[in-house]
């Protein structure tokens, strides 16, 4: 009976994959694809929806889970460490233990104290990417036993948010840290060594490695749905598998499968090999001569070995190697990636700038390549790997021999963002030299580089020239550059950076080389030439009033569903369990961006197993439309003739399960006719005439803002300048994709949508499906953020899936993966503003006409070049403004409001004038700023006269004492003096956002439970990351003096709220807050009278619960519901703020550090500190993307937008905001407007991001004067490091020593 039994579970073993999550044991077998992710298995099978999942590339963190698997290195063994689950394929997880956030801590069992600080220091808004943050961490914790403070910040490179802007996020974490601050561990002492988690086997502080289980590795063979799975437990018997494949056969080799993020349709594959339990492939050798690393060693563990080595004669270089090897991707990717797969990914892509391939030719290595036919082993250069047929072979190893005591290795990676970025141009050198007779290039160096064009590697005619010469010779360098102008030739491709760029940077990092290596023979104002810029560790501070008078309004108070998101338990629309016979829809994309649809060909998408139903314009039964009340130009679900732009939606395929509808998806056939080249940019609309006026705001008509007369200002002006500039596209990019589940029943439609509008989204189904609104139920509890891309845009899926589940009967989900929403949906719209302005000697504005161009995308249904004109004025006066806004429509995704839209570039454009000024009249840029200020009383465009400059009076005196403005004005331009190729700049910004209440109203539902005194708040606005919910219950508490935890927020859905607006502007808070504040008014008002009856009496002294059930019997009503009306609303205020931004850029590359940034902003009496902290942080990071980040590219013939994911688009990181942010919350303020004395805060910080700009601006012209450059220059935003260093006009004729 034993023997059958054993012989079972031999069997069950040898045809399934067996892990561990969370301490349970999971067994996976056929009925999961070949092809599944760990972090798909963890949420549909094993229901986990803590981890969460976006990118699908390993590129943002949200998907982030702990694994502990065997250790081949050290047979016996674990280790542990974090990994993203959206690249793991969960048949290559056999042995492992995975854990989640679920495991760390929950309501039931307490929280963990990484959870517990997250939460505590409000680091989390949204909350869609805390449960990512948390593992994060608690990984480095795990895998090394330590947590530092420089860990904290290092370990956070493959983890974004789109919310928080990080500083709360970094202090959670510091303030864990041995090292941590002792002002952060002060704020959270009860947890201050909660870092040093107990061992449940040891009971000892964990070290990240604990023994367990040997694990018995066998050879297998799994088939999978006619995939087949090998497991090899010997380089023998994977030299086996090899050689019986046949040479048709496709075969991936499964280290960490990180390779899939970049490289996205390679596949499909007929076979996968885990080489995980193949022993030769983790060896780590080192001797006195050479060091030998498996081919499926680790990153991080060679990263590890190299740091080690680099003590040891002849492998001093590994150092430079290693520090090089940390930026390649982000933690979790190194943590599983392989030094195989990484060099087999540039041998399949050689266009791929490979960091490990060119450090390793650098370093003189060797690859030892098996052969699956003989089983031999042969020894080849990485120029040889490159040119070898692999079919049949795999890299076993690699060798890196040691180097003369003599040679110099420098080696560099420029990106277009701090961390986790492909690099523009990547660089490895190696000189054999003399140091004793001026660096005498002693034999032929290496001179290498990557992200040229696919076959460029040497330099080969620049090493020829430079071997036998001095390194200190002056001209020298200059020379070389010139010998590499002509065979250094970067490609053209639209992704790209820039030829010209590329060449320059060849040039600029062979000269940082020399320098590096000459040191100090090179002369002091050239020696920062040497090195990248460093980030020293991020620091901060907070300033702010808590009013105590009116607690808890006021009181600084985490998010109150802050520990729900930190411990995943938090759930989002996508997050809700599969219903019963549940379908998956995938959009049918066009691939073109102008022609009109000929045929449409389902027939082989039909014909795969699992499709249910493809359905395009013609299932429709209503109008072709999900925009109801969204805007007066109909935005069709699916194009019905005319295609619009290249990814719009033509249909959707429905199948059983999301892998089969993708891949049938791209079987559909769309045949085009009449194909016409897109127009992409505002340049090209108005060529084509495809522009019109927008919307004054103040007449509601198609004209511009005329205040003065603008002639005659230009008559008295006694100097006119003229300029124009652009400002370009940004995605909102919320962590949380968009997604919809509709799902039939007895009346009607039941629907989850990530939408901000679910009144909209409603109309827009019921228009759709011609049905009654009535039949449609949405309830929506919070979304991963939106920043105005969740107003209107998620009801094209909502519709689109509430079309499938018309046509099949049976729930369905659309949820987009992140290529598919970029692509589908638009974004903040670019800007062209052309402007022509007067002023005196002085610099004082006479005259401003201006032109601002939004581009729309394939509809103007939310244009907002109205908005930027309307705020252009900011906080200067000027007698006579001209103010035309005009809007096009191009060949892209129909753009949309996102967080201060149009707002920012009128703001922006203002200040970029007032930049212009100071130049042409030779004034500091601030004192020009000062001549301008609007003084109270004075008349603005666009909003009623000033009452008073608050900017002028209180906040621009607090920054510049607070910031140290004129003393670090001194040093800055000491180190401009100082250095040729390092420059700095400061600037100080002042902005004013008007807030006006415009025609939105909602619903709000108040209940006080009779059983308890507990009350409920259900109201039409939704929580996506601004701190709605806390600051409701914040002034429930207050006029109720109910306790804080007494209160929840439910969900709002179209029963309770119907007809609600949407929650697409700062104002929509306080609107909510301000019906919130009304119904418990007359609640409070209702129970007094109670109380006062009884104290007639002689019974009022009765506690609150037992009053209410005194007010029930009573038949006293405990609901309120209101409807927030436009004759009730507060006047417009005005948001007042002002920021200090210093940067630092090496000329040479373009790229820079914030090296401070000082935020003060009018709160008025702030709500809730903390949350407007987050928001003013927030909003800032979000517009140093747009300023200085966030660059979208097109294909110019097929309008393929080719920034559609992780890999091309580059939100900012926890490694780009400032080193040292200070904000701080004008004190002694208050608001006769709004609610109780506050000021709205979600969007006005964005506005300072300029800032930056403002400061770049200053150090870019340092860096031309050098070349003599003193004219005028344009910037357009985003100005990218690539933008920057061409600004900077470095000339190879400067190459001095």
């Amino acid at each position: 009976m034993k023997e059958k039994e054993s012989s079972e579970v031999m069997e069950l073993e040898a045809e399934t994959v067996q892990f561990a999550i969370n301490g349970m044991q999971h067994t996976v077998d056929a009925k999961i694809s070949p092809t599944t992710r760990l972090v798909d298995y963890l949420r549909n099978t094993a229901g986990l929806t803590g981890t969460k999942v976006q990118c699908r590339e390993g590129g943002c963190g949200a998907c982030t889970v702990l694994a502990t698997v065997p250790d081949p290195e050290n047979g016996g063994s674990s280790k542990s460490f974090s990994i993203q689950s959206c690249q793991q394929l969960v048949y290559a997880c056999n042995g492992w233990s995975i854990e989640t956030v679920e495991h760390l801590g929950d309501r039931y069992n307490g929280y963990h104290p990484i959870q517990q600080s997250l939460a505590g220091f409000y680091g989390t808004q949204c909350g869609y990417c805390s449960p990512g943050m948390v593992m994060t961490m608690y990984g480095q914790q795990k895998s090394t036993g330590t947590l530092t403070a420089s860990q904290v910040e290092k370990s956070l490179d493959g983890n974004l948010c789109r919310c928080t802007g990080y500083r709360p996020i970094l202090d959670a974490f510091k303030a864990l840290a041995d090292d941590g601050e002792q002002a952060l561990k002060d704020k959270l002492v009860d947890i201050e060594d909660a870092f040093k988690t107990k061992c449940p086997k040891t009971g000892e502080c964990c070290k990240g490695s604990c023994s367990s289980k040997k694990i018995v590795a066998k050879d297998r063979e799994i088939t999978v749905q006619g995939v087949k799975w090998f497991y090899p437990t010997s380089l023998l018997s994977l030299y086996s598998i090899l050689d019986q494949l046949s040479e048709e056969e496709k075969v991936r080799i499964v280290g960490g499968n990180t390779g899939q993020g970049v490289y996205k349709n390679d596949g499909p594959f007929d076979s996968y090999i885990d080489t995980s339990q193949v022993p030769e492939f983790h060896i780590v050798q080192e001797s006195a001569m050479e060091i030998t690393l498996g081919a499926s060693v680790s990153l991080k563990r060679a990263i590890e070995v190299f740091e080690q080595a680099a003590h040891n004669p002849g492998f001093q270089h590994l150092q430079e190697v290693a520090k090089h090897w940390s930026n390649v991707a982000n933690v979790a990717v190194r943590n599983v990636g392989t030094i195989a797969g990484n060099l087999m990914m540039k041998h399949t892509h050689q266009e791929f700038p490979s960091d490990l391939f060119l450090t390793l030719l650098a370093a003189d290595a060797q690859l030892a390549l098996g052969s699956g036919q003989d089983a031999t082993v042969t020894y080849v250069s990485l120029e040889d790997f490159l040119l070898t047929d692999m079919r049949k072979k795999v890299v076993v190893s690699v060798r890196l021999p040691s180097l003369a005591a003599d040679t110099q290795f420098r080696s560099f990676k420029i990106t277009p963002r701090a961390v986790n970025a492909h690099a523009y141009v990547n660089a490895a050198f190696r000189f054999q030299v003399d140091e004793n007779d001026g660096f005498l290039v002693k034999s032929k160096p290496l001179v290498l580089y990557g992200g040229i064009n696919p076959l460029f590697i040497h330099a080969a005619n620049t090493e020829e020239f430079l071997s036998g010469r001095r390194l200190t010779e002056q001209g020298l360098l200059t020379e070389a550059a010139g010998i590499l102008a002509m065979e250094v030739l970067p490609d053209a491709l639209p992704q790209d950076s820039s030829p010209a760029y590329r060449l320059s940077l060849a040039q600029s990092l062979l000269y940082k080389a020399v320098i590096s290596i000459v040191g100090s023979e090179a002369s002091l104002e050239n020696q920062t030439a040497g090195t990248l810029i460093e980030r020293p560790i991020s620091t901060s501070k907070q300033s702010f009033n808590e009013n105590p008078e009116m607690w808890p309004v006021g009181k600084p108070i985490p998010k109150v569903e802050a520990i729900a998101q930190v411990a995943g338990e938090a759930t989002f629309p996508n997050d809700e369990p599969a219903q019963p016979h549940e379908l998956h829809g995938v959009f049918i994309q066009a691939s073109v961006g102008s022609a009109d649809i000929k045929s449409i060909d389902t027939s082989e998408a039909l014909n795969l197993p699992g499709v249910v139903a493809v359905i395009t314009a013609e299932d429709i039964p209503g109008v072709n439309d999900f925009a109801a009340e969204a805007g007066t130009q109909a935005e069709e679900v699916f194009a019905s003739g005319k295609v619009l732009y290249a990814g719009q939606g033509i249909g959707l395929v429905i199948a059983e399960s999301y892998e089969v509808a993708h891949q049938a998806s791209e079987l559909v056939k769309v045949e085009y006719e009449n194909a016409q080249k897109p127009v992409l940019t505002i340049k090209e609309a108005l060529d084509n005439g495809n522009v019109q006026p927008d919307y004054n705001l103040i007449t509601g008509k198609r004209e511009p803002l005329i205040t003065g007369d603008i002639e005659a200002g230009f008559k008295e002006a006694q100097h006119v300048i003229e300029g124009e500039f652009d400002m370009g596209f940004q995605f909102h990019f919320p962590l949380e994709p968009m997604a919809a589940r509709v799902t039939p029943i007895e009346d009607g439609y039941d629907v989850t949508v990530t939408s901000i509008w679910p009144a909209e989204a409603q109309s827009s189904i019921a228009q759709v499906l011609d049905i009654d609104a009535n039949s449609i139920n949405i309830s929506v509890r919070r979304v991963g953020g939106s920043f105005g891309g969740k107003i209107s845009r998620a009801h094209v899926v909502s519709a689109a899936a509430a079309l499938g589940a018309l046509k099949t009967h049976r729930p369905v989900r659309v949820a987009l993966n992140l290529k598919t929403f970029i692509t589908l949906i638009g974004g903040r719209d670019p800007f062209y503003s052309k402007y022509k302005v007067g002023f005196d000697d002085n610099g004082k504005l006479a005259s401003v006409e201006l032109d601002m161009v939004s581009d729309s995308g394939c509809s103007a249904n939310e244009a907002s070049a109205g908005l930027g004109t309307a705020f252009a004025s900011n906080v200067y006066y000027c007698p006579n403004w001209l103010l035309r806004p005009f809007v096009v429509t191009t060949n892209t995704p129909s753009n949309t409001y996102m967080r201060s839209p149009g707002i920012f570039q009128g703001i922006l454009t203002i200040e970029s004038i007032m930049d212009h000024i100071a130049h042409y009249l030779g004034k500091d840029p601030l004192e020009l700023r000062e001549i301008n200020l609007a003084p109270a009383g004075a008349e603005r465009p666009a909003a009623d006269p000033i009452e008073k400059n608050v900017f002028q009076d209180d906040i621009l005196p607090l920054l510049k004492e607070s910031s140290e403005y004129e003393m670090r004005l001194a040093e800055v331009e000491a180190f401009n003096q100082a250095n040729r190729w390092r420059k700095r700049g400061l600037a100080i910004m002042p902005m004013c956002f008007n807030l006006g209440y415009p025609d939105f109203r909602f619903g709000v539902l108040v209940n006080i439970y009779s059983h308890d005194g507990s009350v409920s708040i259900a109201h039409g606005g939704i929580e996506l990351g601004q701190g709605l919910n806390t600051k409701t219950i914040q002034v429930a508490s207050y006029i109720l003096g109910v306790p804080v935890s007494k209160i929840k927020v439910k969900a709002t859905s179209t029963t309770a709220n119907a007809n609600s607006s949407h929650q697409g502007a700062t104002v929509c808070s306080d609107i909510v807050i301000l019906g919130v504040k009304k119904a418990c008014e007359n609640l409070r008002e209702r129970l007094d009278s109670t109380r006062q009856k009884l104290s007639v009496e002689g019974k009022g002294d009765v506690s609150w619960a037992e009053l209410v059930k005194i007010c029930k019997s009573s038949d006293v009503d405990l609901s309120e519901r209101i409807w927030t009306k436009m004759s009730e609303y507060p006047k417009a205020y005005d948001i007042w703020g002002g920021a200090c931004a210093e940067v630092e850029v090496d000329v040479l590359t373009g790229q820079f550090v914030i090296r401070r940034a000082d935020l003060i902003e009018d709160c008025g009496k702030s709500l809730s500190p903390y949350m407007d902290i987050g928001q003013i942080e927030g909003a800032f990071v979000m517009g140093l993307g747009f300023c200085t980040l966030e660059k979208v590219k097109f294909n110019p013939e097929t309008g393929e937008k080719l920034s559609n994911g992780t890999w091309e688009y580059k939100p900012p990181s926890a490694l780009d905001i400032p080193v040292d942010l200070r904000v701080t919350i004008l004190p002694n303020s208050s608001n006769t407007s709004g609610v109780l004395r506050a000021k709205a805060t979600g969007e006005p910080p964005l506005n300072l991001a300029f800032s930056v700009v403002m400061a770049l601006r200053k150090a870019i012209t340092a860096a031309r004067a050098h070349r003599s450059r003193f004219e005028w220059f344009r910037i357009d935003t985003p100005l990218t490091v690539e933008q920057i260093q061409q600004l900077c006009l470095v000339d190879p004729q400067d190459f001095s020593i």
